[in-house]
């Protein structure tokens, strides 16, 4: 059986405002958080505790894109889910090859797909959420809120960092009731 995953450093704990969780949910133009592009499949609620990571690291200076292949503006990408869409050249996919290169990725899916094969029964999932990066810098992030690392997590982000060298990263954001 797969051992499960920790990250390098632990998790990164990022306090947001349950209040915003509210404004979000209601769409409100009072929440401090860009609505999520997408309102469809998993993202159907707008992905809050992704938008939160995503704000953070732009706000620090970072670029940021996410595991989500069809986002306006080329926000997207693609590593290891979508096969079908990394075989055909998905441009979400291309973008990550300009950063690790045809090879690295082929051979990072290659091992991927067979043990995402192996232990779960397909080849789908296992990107971390986010891509961030900055001049050389670059890591990924995974966020969580009320859920855990899954077992096809465990699978890929090994892999992710020892065929990318670049770090996954996973910031659990934390709700902080108003003063």
């Amino acid at each position: 059986m797969q051992t499960t995953w920790q990250p390098r450093r632990g998790e990164i704990p990022l306090p947001f405002s349950l209040d915003q969780y509210g404004l979000y949910r209601s769409a409100s133009s009072a929440c401090v958080y860009p609505r999520w592009p997408r309102s469809v499949g998993r993202s159907k609620h707008g992905e809050f505790p992704v938008v939160v990571a995503r704000e953070h690291f732009r706000n620090l200076g970072y670029s940021v894109w996410a595991a989500e292949p069809e986002l306006p503006g080329n926000d997207g990408f693609i590593l290891v889910s979508f096969p079908g869409k990394r075989r055909d050249g998905h441009p979400a996919y291309a973008r990550m090859e300009s950063f690790f290169g045809a090879n690295v990725l082929r051979e990072l899916n290659a091992k991927a797909d067979a043990e995402k094969r192996r232990f779960t029964g397909n080849a789908g999932g296992g990107d971390p959420d986010l891509f961030v990066f900055h001049a050389s810098e670059r890591f990924f992030v995974e966020v969580k809120w009320r859920d855990h690392i899954t077992p096809k997590q465990s699978i890929t982000f090994p892999l992710i960092e020892r065929f990318c060298h670049s770090e996954v990263k996973v910031v659990r954001i934390c709700g902080q009731s108003a003063p």
